[in-house]
């Protein structure tokens, strides 16, 4: 799988689920407290389902925010994605937002020019949406501490 397949899924997913009314500028972050690190540049939210961002100058790392309007099982995104070139490397249960449960993945695919990347993936459902943030960036770089916090951050606000 290339890089640029598995960001595909994403958008593979969105627009299955674009049926819904949302803005078309619409951030899926709006109602969470998710918050991409400082300095990195994101793209306009899409239909509120979707959104990237960006360290400025870099072209190999990425985080990208998913909000799907109904619950979905880890089953059905990998399910729904061409995931066969990465490899899954860990998988655990983990608590975010003091007691919200979520999914955690850490994976190693195949990037568009021929390296390989690391993929960190946490996937939660709240109030019968799903949220899912991913953080991809070079194998053997070191990954940004704020970006990886930020994974954690799929918690709605009050």
């Amino acid at each position: 799988m290339t890089y640029s397949r598995f960001l595909m899924l994403p958008a593979v997913l969105a627009a299955s689920l674009a049926l819904g009314g949302c803005g078309l500028n619409s951030s899926p972050a709006d109602k969470l407290t998710f918050k991409a690190p400082a300095g990195w540049q994101g793209s306009p939210g899409i239909m509120g389902f979707m959104q990237f961002w960006k360290p400025s100058g870099s072209k190999n790392e990425v985080l990208m925010l998913f909000k799907s309007p109904k619950a979905l099982t880890t089953t059905e995104v990998f399910k729904n994605a061409d995931l066969t070139d990465a490899k899954v490397k860990q998988q655990r249960s983990i608590a975010i937002c003091g007691n919200q449960p979520a999914q955690y993945y850490r994976a190693v695919g195949t990037s568009k020019n021929g390296g390989d990347s690391n993929i960190e993936m946490v996937m939660s459902n709240a109030n019968a949406t799903t949220y899912m943030a991913m953080y991809v960036y070079p194998a053997g770089g070191a990954a940004n501490g704020d970006a990886e916090s930020a994974l954690r951050e799929l918690c709605t606000k009050s």
